[in-house]
């Protein structure tokens, strides 16, 4: 069995993305003086399923761009002591509890640069996620993207190539989201699960009889 989830506005309340650009600015470690208003636009642009994936990296990695694993580390971990712990969803946490407790595997899938949700999964106990790659050379962060990109179809594509690898056939699968653009990966579930959705979402859980989690907030 396999749950998988996804994590900004599902595990946690906010988009661990944006949240990142806000604390970075408020560490002085933005060099973009029109960093707010721009990652507010790209926000709108992904909320309404318009997003240039490939611009928003560019600009969300800009603040960190050449810097070494250990320093994008340290940063990332004290933002996640102090930003998303106190960010995490009581009604998911017990989700994610539920799911152990049936001895499921759990795994972590988010349309959020990988140098984030690999830590935040940790600090939730999840010991599988997948986010978007970032690349690396001579252990330096180049500020490009590789070829794994979940989001939209591309969530599915990356759960594809995981299973893969995958040494046991995992049976019946849950996915939990508030997206539309995770519809994708939703209909391809045994059981999806709409988490606080969006209208999008929630015209189509309510259509389908999926499951709708409402309230599983802070």
């Amino acid at each position: 069995m396999l749950a998988i989830f996804d994590l900004d506005d599902t595990l946690i309340s906010g988009d661990s993305a944006h949240l990142f650009t806000a604390f970075l600015i408020e560490q002085g470690l933005h060099p973009d003086p029109k960093a707010t208003e721009k990652d507010t636009l790209f926000l709108k642009h992904y909320q309404s399923g318009r997003l240039n994936l490939k611009e928003y990296m560019k600009f969300s990695l800009l603040p960190i761009k050449g810097w070494s694993k250990e320093q994008v580390n340290s940063v990332v971990n004290g933002f996640i002591d102090e930003v998303i712990r106190p960010r995490i969803c009581p009604a998911m946490r017990q989700r994610l509890d539920w799911h152990r407790q049936q001895q499921h595997r759990l795994l972590i899938i988010s349309a959020t640069g990988e140098h984030l949700v690999l830590p935040i999964a940790e600090a939730l106990g999840v010991p599988d996620a997948l986010g978007i790659e970032v690349l690396w050379r001579d252990s330096a962060l180049t500020g490009e993207i590789g070829a794994r990109r979940p989001f939209q179809a591309g969530k599915l594509e990356a759960l594809k190539q995981w299973l893969s690898v995958q040494t046991t056939p995992l049976g019946t699968t849950w996915f939990y989201s508030d997206s539309h653009n995770d519809l994708p990966l939703l209909e391809q579930v045994d059981h999806p699960v709409a988490v606080n959705p969006d209208p999008q979402l929630l015209a189509r859980a309510q259509t389908a009889g999926w499951t709708i989690l409402e309230g599983a907030r802070l």
